[in-house]
C-alpha cells in the first residue's frame, strides 16, 4: 500500500480545488511513489482527483503490495506466463518494473492460441509446475477447474478485490460474468474484451456519386447497417471485384465461420440451446441464419474461405473491400496508419446489425467470442504472487496503460476504458468506437462457456464450414451439428453441462432473455 496516503489525499484535494497545475500534481503524485498509470487516470477523471484516487487506484495499490509480500518470499524468483502467440505485445512494457522494483523476471511462453486450451489440460495430467500464469479463453475456465489444473480465485478475490463488478469501473456486464465466472465462482481475470463490431469504409459511406446510386435503388439513404437486410444491401451494392474491392471480409473459414453463425443466430433470437440442453441449431431460425450466410457469399473477399485473424486484418488494411466483421483489436489494426494503410481516418463503424423478431420488434444481440483472462496453476510455486501479477495487470489503472500498445489481443472490457478512457486510449480506439464497444458489449451473448466447450464450438464448425463450401445442405448440416452436440451433453453428463447453461442464461442482457424464452429458464 501506498506509503504516503495522507500526503497523496492532500495533494489530490489541492488539485481539484484548482491550487495545482496538472504537471506539478503529476510531479508531486511521482515523488510521493503513485505509479505513471493511477496519477494519468485520477488528474482526468470526471469523478474528480480525490475520490477516483480512492477507488480506481486501490486494485493496483492492493495487487502491488501482494506482489511485494510474495516477491520477498519466493525462492522461485521467475513467474512464467503461458500466452498465446501474438499477445505478448501487451505485457512486455511492464517486464522492467517487475525486474527492478520486485527481483522477479517475468518468462513468457508462447504457444498458437488454439493450442493453449489442450496445453492446460495436458498440465492437468503431468503437473509439471512449469507455468504460474496461464492465459486462455473464457471456454477454458470450466474444464481447467474441473480437472483441477487452476485455482478458483474467489477467495483471493474477496481479500485483494480488484473490483470486477463496480458499475464506473468495473468489467462491464455481462462480460464480468461469462467471461470471469463458472457456475458463480471467479475461475480468471478478464484481460481482453473480445467482442466482434461491424466495421464499414466511411469514405466510401460520403461519396456523393454512392449516396445518390444507393437511395435510389434502396430509398433509404447510405450509411453503416442498421439490420442484417441492410448489411446484405450494403455488401452487394459495395461489391466491385473487377477493381479488387468486396462487399465484406467477414469469415468463412474453419475455425472462425461458426462465429458468424453464432451471431446470426442470437440476432434472431435463439440461443445455442434450450433450457434442457437440447440443441437449437437446426431451429427454422438456424436455417434461416445459413441461408443468410450463403447469400452473402458471392459479395466476399475470395480469401474469406482461409482467412485467419491476421490475413483478414491485413487485406481490410489494405483496401481489399467495403466491410468487416471484426474484434476490436481488428479496429486498433486497420485505424493505425503502419497496419492500415488504407483504412487509417476511414473507419466508421457500429453495433452489430440487429434482426427482426416474430412479433416485428428488432433484436439487437452481440457476440462475446474468445476474450481472454490470466488463470493461476494449481502447480505454481508461487500462487499467490501469480495471483497477484493479474490482478495487477487487469487493474482499471494498468490496463487502461496496457491496452493501447500495438502487438498484444488486449482490447478495452472495464467501463472506465469506454466510458472514462485515458488520452491513449482514446487515441489508439477513437471515442465514437469506444462508445460502439460499449453499446455493444452490454447485449453480447458468450461463447460455449460450458464444460467440454471447445467440443461443442468445434461440432459446430465444422459443420457450419460443411455448409459454406457445398458439401451439406443446411438441414442436414444443422442436424448433425445437433446429433453431435447432443452426444457430447450425453458423455459430459447433462445435469452438470445444464448447471453451467443456466448460469450463463441468468446473466443475459433482459432483451435477450426474452427473445430467446431463456427469462422462463432461470
Amino acid at each position: 500500500m501506498n506509503r504516503d496516503r495522507k500526503k497523496i489525499d492532500t495533494a489530490c484535494g489541492d488539485f481539484d480545488a484548482g491550487g495545482l497545475s496538472r504537471r506539478t500534481f503529476l510531479n508531486r503524485l511521482a515523488a510521493l511513489g503513485v505509479s505513471a498509470g493511477v496519477a494519468n487516470f485520477v488528474a482526468l477523471s470526471p469523478l474528480g482527483a480525490r475520490k477516483a484516487y480512492a477507488a480506481i487506484g486501490g486494485p493496483e495499490e492492493r495487487a502491488w503490495a501482494l506482489a511485494q509480500e510474495m516477491a520477498a518470499k519466493a525462492e522461485k524468483k521467475t513467474l512464467t506466463l503461458l500466452i498465446p502467440t501474438g499477445s505478448i505485445g501487451n505485457m512486455t512494457p511492464y517486464v522492467d518494473k517487475w525486474k527492478n522494483e520486485l527481483g522477479i523476471d517475468l518468462e513468457f511462453i508462447e504457444e498458437p492460441d488454439e493450442v493453449v486450451h489442450t496445453k492446460g489440460m495436458q498440465e492437468a495430467v503431468a503437473r509439471t509446475g512449469r507455468y504460474d500464469v496461464m492465459m486462455p479463453t473464457a471456454m477454458s475456465y470450466p474444464d481447467w477447474i474441473d480437472s483441477g489444473v487452476i485455482y478458483d480465485l474467489t477467495d483471493w478475490v474477496e481479500t485483494y478485490n480488484p473490483e470486477l463488478f463496480n458499475e464506473e469501473y468495473g468489467v462491464v456486464f455481462p462480460a464480468s460474468h461469462h467471461a470471469q465466472l463458472y457456475n458463480g465462482r471467479v475461475a480468471g481475470l478478464l484481460n481482453d474484451g473480445d467482442q466482434i463490431t461491424l466495421l464499414c469504409r466511411s469514405d466510401h459511406l460520403t461519396d456523393p456519386d454512392k449516396m445518390k446510386a444507393f437511395a435510389d435503388a434502396h430509398g433509404y439513404p447510405l450509411d453503416v447497417p442498421k439490420t442484417w437486410t441492410e448489411y446484405h444491401d450494403l455488401a452487394k451494392f459495395m461489391h466491385d471485384p473487377d477493381n479488387n474491392f468486396f462487399g465484406s471480409l467477414e469469415y468463412r473459414s474453419r475455425y472462425y465461420v461458426k462465429w458468424m453463425f453464432m451471431q446470426r443466430l442470437m440476432s434472431k433470437g435463439r440461443l445455442y440451446f434450450d433450457g434442457d440442453m437440447n440443441p437449437t441449431f437446426n431451429s427454422d431460425e438456424g436455417l434461416a441464419a445459413l441461408e443468410d450466410m450463403l447469400a452473402i457469399n458471392p459479395y466476399l473477399h475470395p480469401d474469406a474461405f482461409s482467412f485467419t485473424w491476421s490475413s483478414n486484418y491485413n487485406a481490410f488494411g489494405r483496401g481489399a473491400g467495403f466491410m468487416n466483421i471484426v474484434w476490436p483489436s481488428g479496429f486498433k489494426y486497420s485505424k493505425a496508419p503502419s497496419t492500415g494503410p488504407a483504412t487509417t481516418g476511414k473507419i466508421a463503424a457500429t453495433v452489430m446489425p440487429s434482426d427482426t423478431l416474430s412479433d416485428g420488434s428488432q433484436l439487437y444481440a452481440g457476440l462475446f467470442c474468445w476474450g481472454y483472462g490470466y488463470a493461476v496453476s494449481r502447480y505454481s510455486a508461487n500462487p499467490e504472487l501469480a495471483y497477484a501479477y493479474a490482478q495487477w495487470m487487469t487493474s482499471p489503472t494498468v490496463s487502461s496503460d496496457a491496452i493501447p500498445y500495438l502487438g498484444g489481443y488486449s482490447d478495452p472490457y472495464r467501463v472506465n476504458h469506454m466510458k472514462a478512457p485515458t488520452q491513449r486510449l482514446v487515441d489508439t480506439y477513437s471515442p465514437e468506437y469506444l462508445d460502439t464497444l460499449y453499446n455493444n458489449i452490454v447485449n453480447t451473448v458468450p461463447d460455449f462457456c460450458l464444460p467440454g466447450g471447445f467440443e461443442y464450438q468445434d461440432a459446430l464448425d465444422k459443420e457450419v464450414h460443411a455448409c459454406m463450401t457445398g458439401e451439406k445442405a443446411p438441414k442436414e448440416a444443422l442436424d448433425d451439428a445437433a446429433r453431435a452436440c447432443d452426444r457430447i451433453t450425453r458423455r459430459i453428463g447433462k445435469e452438470k453441462v445444464k448447471e453451467s447453461w443456466l448460469s450463463l442464461a441468468r446473466n443475459l442482457a433482459e432483451p435477450i432473455k426474452r427473445a430467446s424464452g431463456a427469462d422462463q429458464w432461470v
